[in-house]
C-alpha cells in the first residue's frame, strides 16, 4: 500500500513559537510521549546563556510543566519535563495530526518562529482534511512531499547520526570523509588509498588502517537496520550471499 511522507513547517502561536521567535539563533528539538517531553535546545549566541535558563524556568510553568532533568553546556541544553507540556497549549497540532490518520515521525524541530514537522499519510482524502484544520489556525508550507509505492512504514524508520558516527574517531571521520569526496567508492574508482594518503601526508597503511576501522565501525552500525529492513524485500530479489566482512574486506 502506497503512503505519502511530508515535510510541514508551521507557524503558529504556542509557547515555544514564541520561545524560537525571542531567539532566532536558537534550534530547539521536542520529542513528546503524552507523559513526559524531552527538549533539546542548541545555540549560537553563547551570550543568551543566562537569560534563557530563566526563560525555560517561565516556559516551563507556562505550560504547567514540573522540570525532572536538565543539564546544561555552552551552546547545548536539554530538558525533560513531567507532564506532557502540549496539554496546556490552546492549539495542538499532533492530536489534529492522529486525528486524521496520520502519524508524526518526532522530533518536531523550531526555529525562527517557526516549527518543523514530518508526517506520514495513507491518503489523499486525510492529507487535504488535515490541512483544512490545521489552517484554521496556522500558517501552513509544504517543504517536502513525497509518495512513497510498494514499500512498508519502516522505510521511513530514523537512523540517528550518533548511532552511525559515533564510535568513529577523528581521523577515522576524516578518512572516511575524505575517501567519500575522493571518488574511493565511485564506480570506476576514482582514487586508491594511497593516493589519498598522499593528499593527508599519510603512509598508506596508516590511512588504510583508519579508513577500515571507520567502515567496519559504520558497517556494524547499519547491520541492524539492514536486519530490520530484509522482512520488506521484494519476493523474487535475489539475496546476497553471506560472507564475514572480514572475509569482503579481505578482498580489496
Amino acid at each position: 500500500m502506497a503512503h505519502y511522507e511530508l515535510g510541514l513547517k508551521l507557524q503558529r502561536d504556542s509557547p515555544y513559537d514564541e520561545l524560537s521567535r525571542k531567539y532566532p539563533s536558537m534550534t530547539m528539538a521536542i520529542w513528546c510521549n503524552y507523559e513526559k517531553d524531552v527538549v533539546e535546545i542548541t545555540y549560537e549566541d553563547l551570550d543568551i546563556y543566562d537569560v534563557l535558563q530563566e526563560d525555560l524556568k517561565k516556559l516551563t510553568r507556562t505550560i504547567g510543566a514540573r522540570q525532572i532533568h536538565k543539564s546544561f553546556t555552552k551552546s547545548n541544553v536539554q530538558l525533560v519535563t513531567q507532564h506532557c507540556g502540549c496539554l496546556n497549549i490552546k492549539h495542538l497540532v499532533v492530536p489534529v495530526i492522529e486525528s486524521h490518520n496520520c502519524l508524526e515521525i518526532p522530533p518536531a524541530i523550531y526555529r525562527e518562529g517557526w516549527e518543523w514537522r514530518k508526517i506520514i499519510a495513507f491518503s489523499e482524502r486525510d492529507i487535504r482534511s488535515l490541512f483544512r484544520d490545521l489552517e484554521k489556525y496556522c500558517t501552513i508550507e509544504i517543504t517536502s512531499r513525497r509518495r512513497v509505492e510498494e514499500r512498508t512504514v519502516r522505510d521511513t524508520f530514523l537512523l540517528s547520526p550518533a548511532n552511525l558516527f559515533g564510535d568513529l574517531t577523528e581521523r577515522q571521520t576524516q578518512a572516511l570523509l575524505l575517501a567519500v569526496e575522493s571518488g574511493y567508492y565511485s564506480v570506476p574508482r576514482g582514487a586508491t588509498t594511497g593516493e589519498i594518503a598522499k593528499r593527508l601526508g599519510l603512509p598508506r597503511t596508516s590511512f588504510g588502517e583508519h579508513l577500515r576501522k571507520a567502515e567496519n565501525k559504520v558497517l556494524r552500525a547499519v547491520a541492524p537496520y539492514a536486519q530490520f529492513y530484509k522482512g520488506g524485500r521484494k519476493k523474487g530479489r535475489p539475496a546476497i550471499a553471506q560472507r564475514p566482512l572480514q572475509q569482503i574486506q579481505a578482498r580489496r
